[in-house]
């Protein structure tokens, strides 16, 4: 651990052989340099205020410069490329464009890199490396200065989660099995909001679009015993799910993303799908992860490349009843009984060859569909249409996903939405959507507020979209 730190006021000059504990040499120096394939790797330890977005399970600071100076026989020599794992995209104080900017995330606590008896109880969340191309063994000087970005903070977010309110955070230097350690952990990441993995998305990117937005989420619920109604209780699967577009000048170079399942109350297994429209001849390359539940561990045989041609069209989700359950249940947090169980995180990262114009792709909510093994049957909100040649009902066109009474078998709502109980009628459950389906959607638009009591099983999003 080093003794300078980066200040409350966002800056550091942090010298490399000024230790907290004990003495460094240039050659034990070098020999850092050397077990990190010629980099340096240090560890940061985010120590941000808990308000607002920011909270204890995820923090995070944005790098406006870094540079390192090195003095080494009477010569001066500056480095000033450097990464992290992460990347958003923010506007200045001032400004309203956004630009990506590498990051810091972490989160109160974190313990993935602790300390010895002689670190006072720091830990630390986030790496920096910075490629050294030059032997460090002479050196008689080396120092880190850094400096954090001043955001727009009345952007609101993500700018609000990426400004630095408190301090000092403390800076270690690291061997490569504790900077690959913390790397693999990534502590706080997955609440952030416009997180950019790195080595993922391959394309330059100038800002990003989020839709909902960058924190929110769409649900998905489906009834799916289509085309009969059954006990319409929308919670025989249940998918939160968010989409952004990297943007290069005017147009979208790069998709990505993230999903979680919620609740599954069915007998039967689906296949979730994502279809995205695109104009024709579109193309483009991407990964598709799935983390199992609480876990930075992917399933196996994830993650997955693939490649495609035309609208995005992917298969994000399979096999949901194996995906989620409970050993001796049938079901997954739709009984009032039965204790609540987390469901798979998934994401996607894909570039396209040529960017596209925004105007040019399918608006928001997109088509989020089902397809049930048991039945044969693909399930999709009513404005779109059957997609698969080899499902039962693949010459359904767009308006029949619903029936004689107009009931459909899909929705779309808010991420703070519960699903019904059990067998429970989601007009039972949220008495205003009868009202709604009966004008045709242009009354009770916000149906999905006023749930009956006893009728629904709280989840929330807190616990759904888990660390």
């Amino acid at each position: 651990m080093l003794q300078d730190t980066i200040t409350s006021k966002g800056v550091g000059n942090i010298d490399l052989f000024n230790l907290k504990q004990g003495t460094l040499t240039a050659s034990e120096l070098e020999a850092i340099r050397d077990d990190n394939n010629g980099a340096l790797a240090l560890a940061v330890d985010v120590n941000e205020a808990s308000d607002g977005t920011e909270k204890a399970s995820t923090q995070g600071v944005t790098i406006e410069s870094l540079s390192l100076t090195i003095e080494s026989d009477g010569n001066t020599y500056t480095f000033t490329d450097f990464s992290t794992p992460t990347q958003s995209v923010v506007a200045k104080t001032g400004e309203t464009n956004r630009s990506t900017y590498y990051t810091l995330i972490g989160r109160t606590g974190s313990s993935s890199l602790t300390p010895n008896s002689g670190w006072s109880g720091t830990s630390f969340d986030a790496v920096i490396t910075i490629p050294v191309s030059m032997s460090l063994a002479n050196v008689s000087s080396a120092v880190l200065s850094i400096t954090f970005l001043e955001t727009n903070t009345s952007l609101g977010d993500p700018e609000a989660f990426y400004d630095f309110t408190n301090g000092p955070e403390d800076v270690a230097l690291l061997s490569k099995s504790d900077a690959d350690t913390l790397t693999a952990e990534a502590p706080g990441q997955s609440e952030a909001p416009l997180v950019i993995t790195q080595g993922q998305i391959e394309n330059t990117t100038d800002s990003w679009v989020y839709y909902p937005s960058s924190v929110e989420y769409y649900i998905a619920a489906y009834e799916d015993n289509y085309p009969a109604k059954s006990d319409y209780d929308f919670n025989d699967l249940v998918v939160g799910y968010r989409v952004g577009y990297g943007m290069q000048d005017d147009k979208v170079s790069s998709l990505i993303v993230y999903g979680y399942m919620i609740a599954r109350g069915s007998g039967y297994t689906h296949d979730w799908y994502l279809h995205i429209g695109l104009p024709a001849g579109t193309s483009g390359s991407g990964t598709l992860n799935l983390f199992k539940p609480g876990s930075t561990v992917q399933e196996s045989g994830y993650p997955k490349s693939f490649s495609q041609t035309g609208s995005f069209d992917q298969r994000l989700l399979q096999g949901t009843k194996s995906l989620m359950q409970i050993p001796g249940k049938e079901f997954v947090n739709t009984e009032s009984d039965t204790s609540l169980a987390q469901g798979h995180k998934f994401s996607v990262a894909f570039d396209f060859d040529t960017p596209v114009a925004l105007s040019d792709i399918a608006l928001p909510p997109y088509d989020p569909y089902l397809y049930v093994n048991n039945t044969g049957y693909e399930i999709h909100l009513p404005e779109h249409s059957s997609r698969m040649g080899s499902s039962v009902n693949n010459s359904e066109t767009a308006g029949g996903f619903k029936n004689a009474q107009g009931y459909p078998f899909a929705v779309i709502i808010p991420d703070d939405w519960e699903p019904p109980l059990e067998r429970v009628d989601l007009g039972e459950a949220y008495t205003t959507f009868l009202g709604y389906v009966g004008s045709e959607g242009d009354e009770q638009t916000s149906w999905y507020t006023a749930p009956s009591q006893g009728k629904i099983k709280g989840i929330g999003k807190s616990f759904w979209k888990w660390d």
